[in-house]
């Protein structure tokens, strides 16, 4: 079936002539790697997330629309439910019929999907099923447990069983035609697709995804696939993105290795622009051969910022675009730090998620002395109400196998070195 897809107006993607190309470096903007002074983690989230793209919208048919985010609220095309319904199989009747004589003749099988049945004769009644709609002439239903038969037809009822309108779903009692069912911009789970079947909402208006771009550098990179020697480590920061970003629900459009050379890194990048994000890795903080910042300060200009005071991550970048661009440090825990801190809300940010954070209690103290912010990866363990962080921490930002053993990780704050146990910290669990 077609896509109809349709993108909204954005800011004009930068032209980067020679020229411009030229005159920046003339301007020392491909000069030496730098930083900008350092800022703190709440900064840098308010400035991600200070000004965001439209992703724009697309329609796609209900079956494949799992996990996507609707554009669009779904409304009740009808009273909900739609008739009288029948909730208990059983026995229904006019409660009038019930004298002293507590027995009725059954005039057939009222079942779900049956139209209306003819008013009942006096003395009958039908045996319902569970969703058949509620004869017009009836007022009661009892369940088939409380009854006794007597022969093939005839039933018999204990005394003061009826109860009128008990069992019986009224018409519209949930919602009339055109209340809100289903907000824009929720989550198509398994709730979702069956409010919009039964409105009959067979195509749904989604919002597209993000298409995201991924550059990873280094000329001591190899493939995953090769034999490194021993100046050389595979590629595994590809693999993490790649895993992270299809748990989200991403577009992943291109993926490059780059070396650690000026021109052919502002050449890739000049020629991926038209995305809705770019991830850097590698490349961003002071060495001499650190030259993603002064290509992307010759595409873009200079960052939102360039430096934040925590660990591990510190050299992390953010250009707001277009197209927006993160530069995250090389070094594998630092990108998935950067990534689950700063990524990934902005990801949820653009298809009006919230990212989930929780609020633990420290399982044992810890110290950390330095004046950053520290991402600390823990096992989370239920103790009572409360879940309890264990401390895994590692030995260094290189250091990512042993992030196995942990669910995620904390962070603490920059302004304390003393944590003791209990202390309370937000909670961000490893994709």
């Amino acid at each position: 079936m077609p896509v109809d897809c349709h993108v909204p107006p954005r800011k004009p993607i930068p032209t980067f002539s020679e020229t411009n190309y030229l005159g920046n470096r003339a301007h020392g903007y491909l000069g030496r790697a730098r930083m900008d002074p350092l800022i703190t983690p709440t900064d840098a989230e308010n400035l991600i997330l200070n000004a965001l793209p439209e992703l724009g919208t697309e329609t796609i048919p209900l079956p494949a629309a799992g996990g996507r985010i609707l554009a669009t609220e779904l409304t009740a095309d009808r009273p909900l439910p739609p008739y009288d319904r029948v909730m208990m199989d059983g026995i229904c009747f006019r409660s009038s019929d019930l004298g002293d004589d507590p027995l009725l003749t059954v005039a057939g099988i009222h079942a779900a999907g049956d139209p209306l049945p003819a008013p009942l004769s006096p003395g009958q009644c039908w045996e319902v099923m569970t969703g058949a709609c509620f004869p017009l002439d009836c007022d009661t239903v009892v369940p088939y447990e409380l009854i006794t038969r007597h022969g093939e037809n005839s039933v018999a009822f204990p005394k003061n069983c009826a109860q009128p309108g008990k069992h019986v779903h009224r018409a519209g009692s949930d919602y009339t035609t055109g209340d809100l069912l289903v907000p824009a911009h929720a989550r198509i789970d398994s709730r979702v697709a069956a409010v919009a079947a039964t409105v009959g909402a067979t195509e749904l208006e989604v919002l597209r995804k993000p298409r995201v771009v991924i550059f990873t550098t280094g000329d001591e990179v190899i493939d995953p696939g090769a034999s490194p020697a021993p100046h050389q480590v595979r590629q595994s920061n590809s693999a993490s993105l790649r895993t992270a970003l299809a748990v989200l629900g991403t577009e992943l459009v291109h993926h490059q290795h780059l070396p650690d050379d000026k021109e052919l890194t502002t050449e890739a990048v000049r020629a991926n622009v038209d995305c809705d994000l770019i991830l850097l890795c590698g490349g961003i903080s002071k060495g001499k051969r650190d030259y993603v910042r002064p290509v992307m300060e010759s595409l873009l200009g200079p960052p939102s910022f360039h430096g934040i005071a925590q660990r591990p991550g510190k050299p992390l970048a953010f250009w707001q675009g277009p197209p927006p661009i993160f530069a995250l440090p090389g070094n594998p825990m630092s990108v998935q730090v950067c990534f689950h801190r700063y990524v990934r809300p902005y990801l949820d940010a653009l298809q009006h998620q919230r990212s989930p954070v929780r609020t633990v209690r420290l399982g044992a103290p810890f110290q950390f002395k330095p004046p950053f912010s520290y991402s600390l990866p823990v096992r989370l363990r239920q103790d009572g109400a409360a879940l309890v962080a264990d401390l895994n921490p590692l030995a260094n930002s290189g250091d990512f196998a042993s992030a196995i053993a942990s669910d995620g990780f904390i962070e603490l704050p920059a302004e304390e070195s003393n944590f003791p146990e209990g202390f309370l910290a937000p909670f961000r669990e490893w994709l």
